[in-house]
């Protein structure tokens, strides 16, 4: 479906057909588990590193799949590359021409609130896809950017292969930040280790939801 969403989009397929399809089918079965309830409110999207945005293209194919109208109000694409950050927007409007989108080229420790549009009329959806186990940015400087940026009802889907115990570790202390919150809800945490998935791939899914 998504190749052919993309149409000729040449890069990108060879990406998904090299090592994509795992990160793809990964954020697909995270998708399967999101309360419905989710799908028939009024959402933003912050991708978080988000490359070429395949996770937020995953998402946007979910919903068509399971032909799912949800308003969409903004994509956030936060990307460091700028190639990237052009290809990604490129690649949403493929799929949605009338998405309204929001580029941050930066990378996470370089982001200030001043980044960020504040909208507490919709609910936050953030996607983090291969970006939590990564050990060269300050986790404390990302966790003070989303309290103090996104108001109001949030939901994570973080995603990302199963490397080692201390890389997941990693992930887990992000979410473990958030469940000392009182409104928190685990929606779903899932490791497989190799030959514990399909294909012999590995992954860590975790997704929750809390309003701040």
């Amino acid at each position: 479906a998504i190749c052919d969403a993309l149409g000729n989009d040449i890069e990108l397929f060879s990406y998904m057909s090299s090592y994509g399809n795992m990160h793809y089918e990964k954020l697909i079965e995270a998708f399967k588990k999101i309360p419905q309830d989710l799908f028939k409110k009024a959402v933003n999207i912050t991708d978080w590193g988000c490359g070429q945005a395949i996770a937020s293209i995953a998402y946007l194919d979910f919903l068509n799949m399971k032909k799912i109208k949800q308003t969409i109000g903004r994509f956030c694409l936060i990307e460091p590359s700028e190639i990237n950050i052009k290809r990604a927007t490129l690649h949403i409007k493929k799929l949605n021409a009338n998405t309204n989108i929001h580029t941050i080229n930066k990378d996470i420790d370089t982001l200030s609130n001043q980044d960020f549009r504040k909208d507490q009329n919709y609910t936050h959806i953030h996607l983090f896809s291969n970006i939590l186990d990564i050990d060269n940015f300050s986790m404390i400087n990302l966790l003070n950017l989303i309290e103090n940026n996104f108001f109001g009802s949030n939901y994570f889907i973080c995603t990302s292969p199963y490397i080692n115990y201390t890389k997941t570790m990693r992930v887990d202390g992000f979410v473990k930040h958030f469940s000392e919150k009182i409104n928190f809800n685990m929606i779903e945490s899932l490791d497989s280790q190799n030959g514990e998935w399909k294909n012999n791939w590995t992954r860590v899914i975790k997704k929750f939801n809390v309003t701040l």
